[in-house]
């Protein structure tokens, strides 16, 4: 990450939801849907950021665990369906991160998931809960998107997502 660069808050890419991760019935199996908001998360970081949690994890010997998910299913992904996947950092303390991600069709019209995963920070020798380094807090301090996270406030984070994209006309099926 370069110092004085403004970095953007919400981070987005497209994915195609492979065969292998779904179920019978062609949808996106739902404990996959974690995969793809992990993976997506993970390649914001380094794309957006140039920032590497392998690397960073390994030099310091210090990195993230999931503490906790929570995830709503709204759509079907279907197989073979591209998706854009936002993900957004919408909590920081002094050990912990709390990541949005949100899925929708390519067109970004359809909500399709969302999800909160929170990520303690641990020392990798010990297995402790540690704190951020004040570089990371100042770093990723400044885009962490402060209106969304409020403690045990997923449901009605939901609830409004899903009334914002309601309200947007849905577009006409090409044939």
């Amino acid at each position: 990450m370069l110092a004085g660069t403004v970095l953007p808050k919400e981070l987005e890419s497209s994915t195609v939801i492979r065969f292998q991760d779904c179920d019978p019935f062609g949808h996106l199996n739902n404990a996959r849907y974690i995969d793809y908001f992990m993976n997506a998360r993970e390649d914001h970081l380094r794309d957006y950021y140039g920032f590497n949690i392998f690397e960073v994890g390994q030099k310091m010997q210090q990195g993230w665990v999931v503490t906790k998910n929570q995830l709503a299913y709204l759509a079907p992904a279907m197989v073979q369906e591209e998706v854009l996947i936002r993900t957004a950092l919408i909590r920081m303390t002094e050990s912990v991160l709390v990541v949005e991600g949100l899925m929708f069709d390519k067109a970004a019209r359809r909500l399709k998931a969302v999800s909160w995963i929170e990520f303690t920070f641990v020392s990798l020798q010990t297995g402790r809960t540690t704190q951020h380094p004040e570089e990371f807090m100042s770093r990723f301090g400044a885009v962490v998107v402060g209106d969304v996270f409020t403690a045990d406030g997923f449901n009605g984070r939901v609830d409004a997502l899903k009334a914002q994209y309601r309200r947007q006309p849905q577009a006409m099926p090409t044939t």
